[in-house]
């Protein structure tokens, strides 16, 4: 499988498969095929946890699966302005994502929702882990910034920009306080430690964006 993606801005997924080859993608998102695949919708709507992640990270509860019958070119995009990114996937490498940035996935790759207390999800918000091998394709807003980060720093992210980060790294989230939040109009920080990576996005998407949790949201009526 060979995949590629255009240019900024406006980018689009370009999958070459072989026979036999599958692309897992968002509902929707299909622009064009030179050949014939099969289709299959996987729905994983039958647990609660994945209610959740609906209802409030706005996670699909449906993904397509695209197999090749014979060696074919495709084009997938978003249905909204956001764009494309690639992120390796590995048993070295999980990578923890907001639930609404999925895009596609290699078949061999496997997301699921973390098990956190209400406390915990009610400041950071929903969150998935991409753990197996292969690539995984995530939307953002604006430019996508990766940092490699110095071990040695903690660094301080907005709730809204943060899109994914290494599993390995500690995450967590901090304010300074309500009145200087309403004031400022920044909302949760992410404190961030350790050797890893992280990808954030220049711009925010608002109604689909879960960063910082459901306290977060409620706040931002006042931005």
């Amino acid at each position: 499988m060979k995949t590629t993606i255009s240019e900024y801005p406006n980018s689009y997924l370009k999958v070459e498969l072989n026979e036999s080859e599958k692309i897992i993608v968002e509902r929707g998102a299909m622009i064009l095929s030179d050949g014939d695949y099969e289709l299959k919708t996987k729905f994983e709507a039958k647990t609660f946890n994945n209610w959740i992640g609906k209802l409030f990270g706005g996670k699909s509860i449906a993904y397509n699966i695209y197999k090749a019958k014979e060696k074919i070119e495709m084009i997938f995009s978003p249905d909204k302005n956001g764009e494309i990114f690639e992120i390796g996937i590995s048993k070295k490498k999980e990578v923890i994502i907001e639930p609404n940035s999925h895009f596609a996935r290699t078949n061999d790759i496997d997301l699921k929702i973390i098990k956190k207390d209400w406390k915990t999800t009610l400041n950071d918000g929903l969150k998935m882990k991409a753990s197996g091998n292969g690539k995984l394709f995530l939307i953002g807003y604006g430019k996508i910034i990766n940092q490699k980060l110095n071990p040695e720093k903690e660094y301080l992210v907005d709730e809204d920009y943060l899109v994914a980060f290494d599993s390995n790294l500690e995450v967590k989230t901090i304010s300074r306080g309500f009145k200087e939040l309403l004031r400022s109009g920044e909302g949760y920080l992410y404190s961030i430690k350790g050797n890893g990576e992280i990808w954030t996005q220049t711009r925010e998407e608002h109604e689909m964006s879960s960063g910082g949790g459901i306290i977060s949201n409620i706040i931002g009526i006042f931005r």
